[in-house]
């Protein structure tokens, strides 16, 4: 009975002081869907994981001959959105990788055939810089998500 009651406090310590633990609502972007998280999910994480959905389209129509037409609006707050708490120490390095993503992201939405399937290519390259300086845990899932000619 003491180890449950030990594990049982254990584990409500080790989840609170985890780092982003939700402070209030965060709004969803209108195509995601909530997450179990016993740490809340923070604006930012929510929007990137929109962006990478984003981008797991764009590529299945790169490789089936199809263009991307639409790029949502709601990626223009990349560098407003709210972050995890601890993960970005500076605001303003972070919004240079930021706006560096937004303008491949205009180049992508306003190329087409060969110059588009680049433009895809230098985009998620952008994620995969940022990445290799703040929160590396996606760099895999970015690796899988460069385009293959069919």
């Amino acid at each position: 009975m003491k180890v449950i009651g030990f594990f049982g406090v254990f584990f409500l310590f080790a989840t609170a002081c985890q780092p982003g633990a939700n402070s209030g609502s965060t709004s969803l972007p209108s195509n995601q869907k909530a997450t179990v998280n016993p740490n809340g999910e923070s604006e930012l994480a929510l929007l990137m994981r929109s962006m990478t959905d984003f981008m797991e389209q764009a590529k299945g129509n790169l490789q089936n001959g199809m263009e991307i037409q639409d790029c949502p609006e709601e990626f223009n707050r990349l560098t407003t959105a709210k972050e995890t708490e601890g993960i970005i120490q500076e605001r303003d390095h972070f919004n240079a990788y930021s706006e560096q993503w937004l303008d491949d992201l205009e180049k992508l939405c306003n190329s087409n055939g060969q110059e588009q399937i680049q433009a895809y290519e230098q985009l998620r390259t952008s994620c995969l810089t940022c990445h290799q300086s703040y929160c590396q845990g996606p760099i895999p899932k970015i690796e899988r998500l460069t385009y293959q000619k069919p």
